[in-house]
C-alpha cells in the first residue's frame, strides 16, 4: 500500500522550512539575487548547510543527516515556492550522491563532509553543446594518456554554478555506447579549462566549460571506467524527482498569486474571479498541480522503498515539464497580460519555468523512457 501522506517529522520539516525561506529569502532578495555576481546567496547556503538540509541525504557518518527521497521532496518542494536559488540539486544531489554512490572511499571522505558543510560546491557537466540529454549523447572526448590518465577534449553547456564550484563531474566518453562514459572530477582552474556565462531566460547561473586538452589522472574517475551513466542515472531519477517537487511548490505559488489576483481584480462591478471563465483558469492550475504532485509523490515513495520505478520517474518528470508550462500560462490569462510586466511576481516563476521544463530530460524523453519501461 502506497502512502503518500507526510509523516509527522516531514511536516515538521516542511512547517520549517517554510517559515525559514519566508524569512531569508523573499521574493525581494530573488529579484536582487539575480543580476548577482554569484547569482545565489552563499549566507543562505551556509544557513542551510548549519540546518543539515545541504547533506541532508548523505550518511551521518560523513557529515550528513541520513534523509529519505521524501524528506528532500519536502525541502524542495519549499524552495520551488520562493524560487530560493541555491545549488542544491546540481551540487548536493546530482553531484554529491553521484560521489557517494560511485566515487572511491578517498574521494568521498574528502569531498562529503566539505560539501555538507557547505564549503564545497561540485557542478555536474553532463550537457553537451547540441543540448541532447541521456547516456547515448555524450560526446566529450577522454582520450587514455599513457597509464596515468587522460585527456580531455570538447566542450559541455548548461552547467550550473560552474563559477563557484570547487570541482566538476564531468561525463566524457571513453568508449561506444552507454557504456562507454567515464565519470571525472576536475578542477574548473586547471590548464585547459575555460568557463564561459551563458544568458538564458530564467537568469541562472549557467555556463559553457570548454575542455582544451585537460590532463587528468586516474584518481581523479569516478567508479569503474566506462560505467559513469550506470553510476549517474539512478541518481538523476532521484533529481528529476526533486524537480518535479520543485515544480509542485512553485505552482502551489503561481495558483496563489492567479486567486489572489482574480478576487482583487474588479471589471463590470464585481472581482473578475466571479467569471467562469476565470475560475476555468485557475482549476487547470490546481488540476496540473494535484497531478504533478501526486505522480512526484508515488516515484519518491517507490525510490525510498527500493521498488522499481523507472516509469513512474519518467511519467511524473514529463507531466511536471508540462505542468510547470501549462500553470504559468493559465496564471497569465488570469491577469490578462499584467503578469509580463517585470514589476510583477509571476514572471519570475514563468521565466524560471522555462529552465525547469527542459532540465533534466525535457517531456519527449521522459515519454519515451516512460515506454521503454512498460
Amino acid at each position: 500500500m502506497i502512502d503518500l501522506e507526510f509523516s509527522e517529522q516531514q511536516q515538521l520539516l516542511q512547517h520549517t522550512a517554510r517559515n525559514f525561506f519566508a524569512a531569508q529569502c523573499p521574493i525581494a532578495k530573488v529579484r536582487s539575487l539575480e543580476t548577482s555576481d554569484l547569482g545565489y546567496s552563499d549566507e543562505l547556503w551556509k544557513s542551510m548547510a548549519k540546518l543539515d538540509w545541504v547533506g541532508l541525504s548523505y550518511p551521518t557518518e560523513l557529515g550528513g543527516a541520513a534523509g529519505s527521497i521524501l524528506d528532500l521532496y519536502v525541502l524542495y518542494a519549499e524552495m520551488g515556492r520562493c524560487l530560493a536559488p541555491t545549488p542544491h540539486l546540481a551540487s548536493s544531489v546530482i553531484a554529491g550522491e553521484t560521489i557517494l554512490r560511485g566515487g572511491s572511499e578517498a574521494q568521498r571522505g574528502r569531498l562529503i563532509p566539505e560539501m555538507s558543510r557547505g564549503d564545497l560546491i561540485v557542478a555536474p557537466a553532463l550537457t553537451e553543446s547540441d543540448g541532447a540529454y541521456g547516456a547515448d549523447a555524450v560526446q566529450l572526448v577522454a582520450q587514455a594518456d599513457g597509464e596515468n590518465g587522460y585527456r580531455l577534449e570538447g566542450a559541455k553547456i548548461l552547467v550550473p554554478y560552474a563559477h563557484v564550484a570547487g570541482q566538476l563531474l564531468v561525463a566524457a566518453r571513453t568508449g561506444s555506447g552507454p557504456d562507454g562514459v567515464t565519470l571525472f572530477l576536475i578542477e574548473p582552474g586547471a590548464k585547459g579549462v575555460d568557463v564561459e556565462k551563458l544568458g538564458n531566460i530564467a537568469n541562472y547561473p549557467l555556463f559553457a566549460v570548454t575542455f582544451d586538452g585537460v590532463a587528468v589522472s586516474r584518481d581523479a574517475i569516478v567508479g569503474p571506467v566506462g560505467a559513469g551513466w550506470a553510476t549517474l542515472e539512478p541518481v538523476l531519477d532521484r533529481a528529476s524527482v526533486l524537480q518535479c517537487a520543485e515544480i509542485v511548490g512553485a505552482g502551489e505559488a503561481v495558483l496563489d498569486i492567479a486567486v489572489n489576483y482574480a478576487q482583487q481584480r474588479e471589471q463590470f462591478g464585481q472581482p473578475v474571479g466571479k467569471f467562469q471563465a476565470v475560475q476555468y483558469l485557475c482549476s487547470d492550475i490546481a488540476i496540473d498541480l494535484h497531478l504533478t504532485s501526486l505522480l512526484a509523490r508515488q516515484a519518491a515513495w517507490r525510490l525510498d522503498a527500493g521498488l522499481p520505478h523507472a516509469r513512474e520517474v519518467a511519467l511524473a518528470k514529463a507531466q511536471a515539464s508540462e505542468s510547470a508550462q501549462h500553470m504559468v500560462r493559465q496564471a497569465h490569462e488570469v491577469q490578462a497580460g499584467h503578469g509580463f510586466m517585470m514589476e510583477t511576481d509571476l514572471q519570475l516563476y514563468t521565466r524560471r519555468a522555462k529552465h525547469w521544463e527542459f532540465n533534466l530530460g525535457d517531456v519527449h524523453h521522459h515519454l519515451d523512457a516512460a515506454v521503454a519501461a512498460l
